[in-house]
């Protein structure tokens, strides 16, 4: 689903740095919420700044986790418009729908803080999020004897950059994609899972800020790119 301008609140994203781990025997079993309903699907529509709010992270406890950065990288280009085509399914085997801070919402964040252009007329740049997705999948471990089931989460991001011209012609362009996976016990709290899907999601998040930065350190990019 693409990214609706609705969906560009400022929302809390707080997470306690746990790794995934068993819940005892008093934890309620994972549900998910039942009230949640599928997105409509639109057709892609770009972020729009002047709507979206700044993403400020709350504090819980004494832990938080903020949108990974890194080094500006200034693109000598009039703009950048910051693009989805992701059309999330909003329902099972995804989790990411279910998240309060969407992976894609996530990424689009960090690409507005990571990226900047200098105003360099004709020259256009484009950041589309092709894929931010968390799959869920049941995996058994252990013997006849004991036996357990415990869910496996695969992220994956998928970001495209060109850069074009007056004339939308390209210029040049880079594809970047980011898988990781973790797993957690079927009976862990919702609480553990949605803990564990952040901390997945600021995983992929400093791959994929560590992939584009050897993308774009190569030669083809010394004319767009302020070295």
């Amino acid at each position: 689903m693409s990214f609706k301008l609705s969906r560009l609140i400022s929302a809390v994203l707080a997470t306690t740095v746990t790794a995934a781990c068993v819940s005892d025997g008093d934890s309620a079993p994972y549900a998910y919420a039942p009230d949640q309903k599928p997105y409509e699907t639109t057709a892609p529509q770009a972020y729009t700044d002047a709507n979206a709010q700044p993403y400020v992270p709350q504090a819980q406890g004494n832990f938080y986790q903020i949108v990974p950065q890194g080094q500006k990288i200034r693109f000598k280009a009039q703009d950048i418009k910051f693009i989805s085509s992701y059309n999330a399914p909003g329902r099972l085997p995804n989790v990411d729908h279910l998240m309060l801070v969407y992976p894609e919402q996530i990424v689009h964040k960090w690409a507005v803080n990571r990226f900047g252009i200098d105003k360099t007329p004709d020259r256009h740049v484009r950041f589309m999020i092709k894929d931010a997705s968390i799959v869920e999948e049941n995996i058994v471990t252990g013997g006849s004897m004991n036996k357990q089931i415990q869910q496996q989460y695969t992220g994956k991001i998928d970001v495209t950059i060109q850069v074009v011209n007056a004339e939308g012609a390209m210029v040049v362009e880079t594809s970047a994609s980011v898988m990781r996976r973790k797993i957690i016990d079927r009976e862990a709290s919702l609480e553990e899972h949605e803990n564990l899907w952040t901390i997945l999601t600021f995983d992929l998040i400093k791959a994929l800020s560590n992939r584009l930065d050897q993308d774009l350190s190569a030669p083809a990019f010394n004319d767009v790119i302020e070295r």
